[in-house]
């Protein structure tokens, strides 16, 4: 049976039958024509213009600036040639849409979908993409965003907490019994999050219970010293108190956790905590090794600006700055 995954969105049972029906090819070519209105070809768009429209400085190969103007692609893309590597580019050379086929105005819609917690089979159906695409542009996303928490740094009045996250099925480990591990067991997955009066960052810190290193390896660098933090009784959060020098607020979670919303110290992380669970619920089933990226993207999300179209803008924005490339097979 073929994998429905791997499947055209623009095909019908009917699309290389001779012999069909009246109402089966209406069918076929009505499913043909939302297709094309869907995915417009590069010329029918106003991408060459905004391509050509932006600045570029230096060499997309090796970040010469002794570069010069050499015509243009297939495309109508205007192309560079570097005097000193010799080698020709244009603006998305070496990039997450090196060489696309598809026009950049699908993208948007991707971006919004995704920024708007959909999940990989939601955003496949509604850009009729098939599902092994949506993977790829996902893994580019990704790529983008690897870099995205490593200059974040909380301020001010920070809340600091730890989630936790299963491992797959199929990755449980169990005693000799059968019996799965009881508490926070290596079958858990803590999750370090962070947040101050205007943005949130969360980190995989490993398997069980949080430990004092691996709090202070995740956080070290992201939370701007001499800052107040509220947390809970982990102990695991000592050595970062001390090294960052903080203002320690700590409350009982037994205790507040009684407390109605509005009047819990902790509730803004809680309600991140919250938040990420339910964004990670909407891609259930993925490699737990690239639980990272899922967070990177979450508080992407999360994070200013809120408006999904000029979350969409400063994506892009990073991703025709970013020199990284990933090509499908890779």
């Amino acid at each position: 049976m073929k994998n429905i995954r791997s499947k055209s969105r623009r095909k019908t049972p009917w699309s290389d039958v001779l012999e069909a029906t009246a109402l089966q090819t209406f069918i076929d070519e009505s499913n043909q024509d939302n297709y094309h209105r869907k995915h417009p070809g590069i010329s029918d768009t106003g991408e060459v213009e905004l391509l050509n429209s932006m600045d570029v400085q230096e060499c997309r190969h090796c970040s010469s600036t002794a570069i010069q103007k050499f015509g243009f692609t297939s495309n109508g893309v205007r192309r560079f040639r570097c005097k000193d590597c010799r080698r020709t580019f244009n603006i998305l050379t070496n990039t997450i849409f090196d060489s696309h086929k598809l026009p950049l105005t699908e993208w948007l819609d991707f971006l919004l979908s995704i920024f708007g917690y959909g999940s990989f089979s939601l955003t496949s159906k509604s850009n009729r993409n098939a599902y092994t695409t949506t993977r790829y542009w996902m893994d580019k996303v990704f790529l983008v965003l690897k870099e995205y928490q490593s200059t974040l740094v909380l301020s001010g009045e920070v809340e600091l907490d730890e989630t936790f996250y299963k491992v797959r099925k199929a990755d449980i480990e169990r005693k000799e019994d059968g019996k799965e591990y009881r508490g926070l067991s290596r079958n858990q997955i803590c999750i370090g999050i962070a947040c101050d009066q205007s943005s949130v960052i969360c980190f995989v810190e490993g398997e069980g219970k949080p430990t004092k290193q691996g709090t202070l390896d995740a956080f070290a660098s992201h939370i701007k010293p001499e800052s107040t933090m509220k947390h809970d009784m982990e102990q695991a959060h000592a050595p970062l108190v001390e090294a960052l020098r903080l203002r320690s607020i700590v409350y009982d979670s037994r205790q507040i956790k009684q407390l109605p919303d509005s009047e819990n110290p902790l509730n803004r992380i809680n309600q991140y905590c919250r938040l990420l669970k339910l964004f990670l619920a909407s891609h259930s089933g993925f490699i737990r090794e690239d639980l990272q990226d899922y967070l990177n993207l979450f508080c992407f999300i999360m994070n200013q600006p809120k408006d999904k179209h000029e979350k969409v803008e400063k994506f892009m924005t990073m991703a025709v700055g970013c020199r990284n490339l990933l090509r499908y097979r890779g």
